[in-house]
């Protein structure tokens, strides 16, 4: 049996999805980028170039500011239940 949960009125669903989106990307972004970096450094470099490169790294730079958009969201939402 499926559970529903019953969020209030007030609650925006951009927090909920920005926090979702910003605590589950900060997590897997450095994992993710790890692999592409080590694929990167063992694979013939004639049929990637750089991009697999630049994607790891690229993954890596974007976790803390999806880090910092997860707990700014979550913040928000704290601040709306007290509310």
């Amino acid at each position: 049996m499926a559970t529903t949960y019953n969020l209030p009125e007030r609650v925006s669903h951009w927090k909920i999805i920005g926090s979702l989106f910003g605590v589950f990307g900060g997590v897997m972004a450095p994992i993710l980028g790890s692999v592409l970096t080590i694929v990167s450094w063992f694979a013939d470099p004639s049929w990637h170039g750089l991009s697999l490169h630049i994607a790891g790294t690229t993954l890596f730079v974007l976790t803390f500011p999806l880090l910092v958009l997860g707990a700014h969201c979550l913040d928000l939402l704290e601040k709306e239940k007290r509310a």
